[in-house]
């Protein structure tokens, strides 16, 4: 196997497929790159077991010649050291050389280097390929994007539900749906794909998602699923993944019917008051613990208190609110962090707080109603006095 192609082509090919390198791992091949050279491409292989993917670069870009000249076959590479070598070598055309049965040489006009590979026959069985009697679900890369900012930031970061660690994707009625949950907040997105009739529901691990995001943005991507994986496929990569099993919570049983209270913030003022509120509010790792007062005399105030820092207090001076005729104030605590993320994913100049009552999870919105923000509040006996 030969090939000499463009540097910063063949880095972008490691760069893609190294998203899919464990950290470490009991199977040391998943420690690797499969490298495939045929006369018209190069494709590189990736999986830490569950999470598998092929990257592949075409002979020409375009008007692009990018690779320049290739003897075919297979290799199975170190991947930690060859990314290391290729984005760190000078020249802009390199050439990987297999010398003999077990040395990779990798070299520019200045730099050699060798490497100790293995046969590709070693590499374990991985299947990218389309499950079979599967519908296609076309998308485009950048909706996947504008879904996954929307909603990742509530995946489980620790607690004992595997479910909670991945991403709920589903397509039905012409939409596309993101939803994530760690049991403390809930996030979902949808957008519509015209054309796309597919439907489906399954849940996959965050990491593969965020791997189709750094995809190109203006590619088509078609998703398709059987009862044991999903497939996403774009003109130069397919990232396959094992599904997570259980079913996933639906918001619609979380969400209450009424919401008597409601604020209106500017996002901006909104978020400026958040941030200088949780300078206390985070001060004794408590959850960034803050509580929400709205009343008719004094309008509405965040505020933080911590026994051994101070307090901390802003009137929000742009904010409209509704309460019920009956009352003239209510107070409601949460997690500072979780609503500026909830905020931040709406990416909308107004946002509107919704609360059926002091102790049931709330919603935080825009105009979109598919654009779903759902946060457990935090009973404000829990407080420092």
């Amino acid at each position: 196997m030969k090939l000499t192609i463009k540097r910063q082509n063949f880095l972008k090919l490691l760069t893609l497929a190294m998203s899919a390198i464990p950290a470490k791992s009991a199977e040391t091949q998943f420690m690797n790159f499969l490298i495939e050279v045929s006369d018209d491409k190069v494709s590189v292989i990736a999986s830490d077991g569950d999470i598998s993917t092929k990257v592949t670069q075409l002979k020409n870009d375009g008007d692009e010649e990018v690779i320049i000249a290739v003897e075919t076959g297979v290799i199975q590479a170190p991947a930690k050291y060859l990314y290391d070598i290729v984005s760190k070598l000078g020249g802009d055309i390199i050439t990987l050389n297999m010398v003999d049965t077990n040395f990779l040489n990798i070299s520019d006009d200045n730099s050699d280097f060798n490497l100790v590979t293995k046969a590709a026959e070693e590499y374990p069985e991985i299947n990218l390929s389309e499950p079979e009697n599967s519908e296609g679900f076309k998308t485009k890369v950048k909706d996947i994007k504008t879904l996954f900012d929307a909603t990742a930031f509530a995946v489980a970061t620790k607690g004992p539900r595997d479910l909670y660690y991945g991403i709920n994707i589903s397509a039905r009625n012409g939409r596309l749906y993101f939803l994530t949950t760690d049991s403390y907040r809930m996030a979902r997105l949808s957008l519509p794909e015209e054309g796309s009739t597919a439907e489906f529901n399954f849940t996959c691990k965050v990491k593969a998602i965020n791997m189709v995001t750094v995809l190109n943005e203006d590619d088509d991507c078609t998703i398709y699923f059987d009862d044991k994986r999903a497939v996403f496929k774009t003109s130069n990569a397919i990232i396959t993944t094992r599904l997570l099993p259980g079913d996933f919570p639906s918001p619609d049983r979380l969400i209450p019917t009424k919401f008597p209270y409601s604020i209106t913030f500017d996002t901006n003022e909104f978020l400026a008051a958040a941030e200088r509120v949780r300078i206390i509010s985070s001060a004794e790792d408590r959850n960034s613990q803050v509580r929400l007062t709205i009343s008719n005399e004094n309008g509405v105030i965040l505020s933080a208190r911590s026994t051994n820092y101070g307090n901390s207090q802003e009137v929000i001076k742009k904010a409209t609110f509704t309460l019920p005729d009956s009352e003239y104030v209510f107070e409601i605590g949460f997690n500072v962090d979780f609503a500026i993320e909830a905020v931040k994913a709406l990416k909308s100049e107004n946002i509107t707080f919704v609360f059926a009552s002091a102790v049931q999870m709330f919603m935080v919105k825009n105009d979109d109603p598919e654009n779903i923000q759902i946060i457990t509040p935090i009973r404000i006996s829990s407080f420092n006095a």
